[in-house]
């Protein structure tokens, strides 16, 4: 059950996860997620399409 765990973790769930770099720019797109109840914004690579979710700092 572990192993099952941890495979997801690492391979499938990429639902908040990205690789950093590349040409994104911040969104307006900003949302509290559900699961953990912080805010995150949305980064888009406006070549490519990918986007990229990172949490906002509190103010």
């Amino acid at each position: 059950m572990i192993a099952i765990a941890l495979i997801s973790w690492f391979f499938i769930d990429k639902r908040y996860r990205g690789v950093r770099g590349g040409n994104l720019q911040a969104t307006n797109e900003v949302f509290r997620d559900p699961a953990t109840g912080k805010l995150v914004r949305v980064y888009e690579d406006t070549k490519t399409g990918q986007r990229e979710y990172r949490e906002e700092p509190q103010p």
